[in-house]
C-alpha cells in the first residue's frame, strides 16, 4: 500500500508547493517573533568612546517626506533604543551639543516593525569650523 502513494509524493508537483508552504509557515514564524518594533543602535564620538546624553531621532521615510516618530536620550554606554517603530523604511541620526551630529542614517528593513540592531554605531562629528 505504501509503495503505492510513495511516487505520487515524490512528484515534483507535489514537493515544490510543500516546500514552498514549509518556507512561507517558517518566515511567518520568524516574523511573528521579531516584530516588537525595537530600533538599537550606539552613540560614539569621532575617537571612537560612547557619549552620554546624545539626543537620538528616529524620522520614518515615506515616498515624498519624513515625519519624527520619536527620540530618545542615549545611556552611559552610548546604547539607546526605541520600541515604537511601527514602519519598515527609517533613518537614524544623533546630536550632542559641544560633540557634534551625526549623518542620518537610512535603515530598511525587511517587514514593518522589524526588531534591529544597527551594525554600525552613530558616529557624533563636530560641526564647528
Amino acid at each position: 500500500m505504501q509503495n503505492k502513494w510513495l511516487p505520487l509524493l515524490a512528484n515534483r508537483f507535489v514537493l515544490l508547493p510543500l516546500a514552498v508552504a514549509i518556507v512561507v509557515a517558517l518566515w511567518n514564524v520568524y516574523i511573528a517573533m521579531h516584530d516588537d518594533g525595537i530600533v538599537r543602535g550606539r552613540v560614539v564620538a569621532a575617537d571612537g568612546n560612547p557619549v552620554a546624553g546624545a539626543i537620538v531621532k528616529l524620522t520614518e521615510q515615506n515616498f515624498t517626506t519624513n515625519s519624527d516618530r520619536g527620540q530618545t536620550t542615549s545611556r552611559a554606554d552610548g546604547s539607546f533604543e526605541f520600541t515604537d517603530n511601527r514602519s519598515h523604511s527609517i533613518q537614524v541620526r544623533a546630536e550632542k551639543e559641544g560633540v557634534g551630529r551625526s549623518v542620518q542614517l537610512p535603515v530598511r528593513l525587511y517587514f514593518r516593525a522589524q526588531n534591529v540592531t544597527l551594525g554600525e554605531p552613530l558616529v557624533l562629528k563636530s560641526t564647528a569650523k
